[in-house]
Formats: C-alpha cells, sequence, structure tokens
C-alpha cells in the first residue's frame, strides 16, 4: 500500500467547552486501555483536559476511525450516555466493503449477536440462544467502484445504528457477505488484503447539549488514509 496511518494525528478537537469535548479520533488508536497497555484516547485527554476524569460515551474500535463525544464533567456525561440509550445521539458510519448490494435501497438488518468476552469476539446466532442480544442497523449503498489495486467491486455504505453492541456493524456485515474491507476479525480472506485496516469510519454525530439543550450536529470528513487511497472514488 501506498499510504501510512504514522502521518494520522491521534485525535483533533472539533469542538470544546468546560462539559463536553467532540473530537475525531485517528486509527490504531485505542478508545480505552486494554491488556496491551498501549497508549488509549482517554489516556490522552486526560492529559489535554489537564485532569483525570474523562467520560467516555462511546467507543470505536481501535482501527476505526472519526467523532466522538466525551464528557469533562459526570453530569454531563450521564445526560450524553442518557441519549445515547434513548437513541436521542445519534451516529453515522460509513464503511467499504466488498461486493455489491441487490439494489440501492436501503435495507434494515436485523440478527442476534453473541459475544465472547474472553476473546472479544462476537458472531450470529439463532434468536433464544442463551447470553444473545438483538442487533438492529440500517444499511444504505451510496456509490460501488472497483478497487484501485485488485479491480474488486467495492461499495461504499452509510450505516445508521439502531443497537450499539460490540463489533456490531463488522459482524452484521460479514453475516450478510459484504465484509468491511481489511477486517483482520471478521472480514473473508479477500477482503482482508485490500486495505490496512478495517475501513470503517464514524461520520456524523447529533445530540443535544447536555446542559443547554442546543442540537449540535457533526460531519467529519474521511481519515488521511483513506482519502489518499480511494481519491479518485471519493471525488
Amino acid at each position: 500500500m501506498a499510504h501510512s496511518s504514522s502521518l494520522i494525528p491521534p485525535f483533533t478537537i472539533l469542538f470544546e467547552d468546560q462539559h463536553l469535548a467532540v473530537l475525531s479520533k485517528g486509527p490504531n488508536l485505542l478508545s480505552q486501555s486494554d491488556i496491551s497497555g498501549d497508549p488509549s484516547l482517554v489516556d490522552l485527554l486526560r492529559v489535554h483536559f489537564g485532569r483525570n476524569y474523562v467520560g467516555l460515551i462511546h467507543r470505536l474500535d481501535r482501527n476505526t476511525s472519526g467523532l466522538m463525544v466525551v464528557g469533562k464533567r459526570s453530569k454531563s456525561a450521564d445526560r450524553l450516555s442518557a441519549q445515547l440509550k434513548s437513541g436521542e445521539l445519534e451516529r453515522q458510519y460509513h464503511a467499504f466493503l466488498l461486493g455489491v448490494f441487490p439494489d440501492k435501497n436501503e435495507q434494515r438488518w436485523e440478527h442476534h449477536l453473541l459475544k465472547n468476552e474472553r476473546t472479544n469476539e462476537v458472531k450470529v446466532v439463532t434468536p433464544g440462544t442463551p447470553g444473545a442480544k438483538p442487533a438492529a442497523l440500517l444499511a444504505t449503498p451510496l456509490r460501488s467502484f472497483a478497487h484501485p489495486e485488485s479491480g474488486d467491486l467495492v461499495t461504499l455504505t452509510r450505516f445508521r445504528l439502531e443497537t450499539g453492541r460490540s463489533h456490531q456493524i463488522r459482524v452484521q456485515s460479514s453475516a450478510m457477505n459484504l465484509p468491511l474491507l481489511g477486517d483482520a476479525k471478521y472480514g473473508s480472506q479477500k477482503s482482508r488484503s485490500l486495505f490496512p485496516r478495517t475501513a470503517l469510519h464514524s461520520a456524523i454525530l447529533s445530540f443535544h447539549h447536555p446542559m443547554s439543550g442546543e442540537k449540535m450536529e457533526f460531519e467529519e470528513r474521511y481519515s488521511i488514509d483513506m482519502i489518499r487511497f480511494f481519491s479518485t472514488s471519493l471525488e
């Protein structure tokens, strides 16, 4: 591949006040510390805020880029978390999938997902499986084009989450035989080779300010590595 994620900043602050911060996370950065001991967004934000408290409202997988909102005070974090639970905090993701949708209409995907906490892997199971949780999202194909190196057909897809399950977009896309490019865990052998990371980006975020009630909306362009690699297809 002719591009490098090393030139992508760990995160960029798009909005900040005394209650919250909206940021764009770069790829290859944990949202929260894990057993690897690698630096995380929370670690970096503690330094940026100059205080220990960071209210993580939602997470992005390590190799997912794009928009996040964090609370700087417990009251604002609690109110944002309540919006996330009620669906008032809305998130839209864009992803590059291997394959083409059967038609151009928006689709609703419903599955039951079961997470293995020990391996941090999620799989689709039949309804009624002990521990399984329902997952639903809306998937809209935006455009299809030939992969710039292999020539395989790729579809840029918009996702709107109805539920917020671990690895939900990645697992459900794989179950629909439309795996994300670069997804080492859930992608096909072919799709894994077509991009150096999971090709998923948190593109749009909207919510009401937890203190003022003002509607806040943010849209973030693709990460630098996506722009460079898919430049001709994104024009």
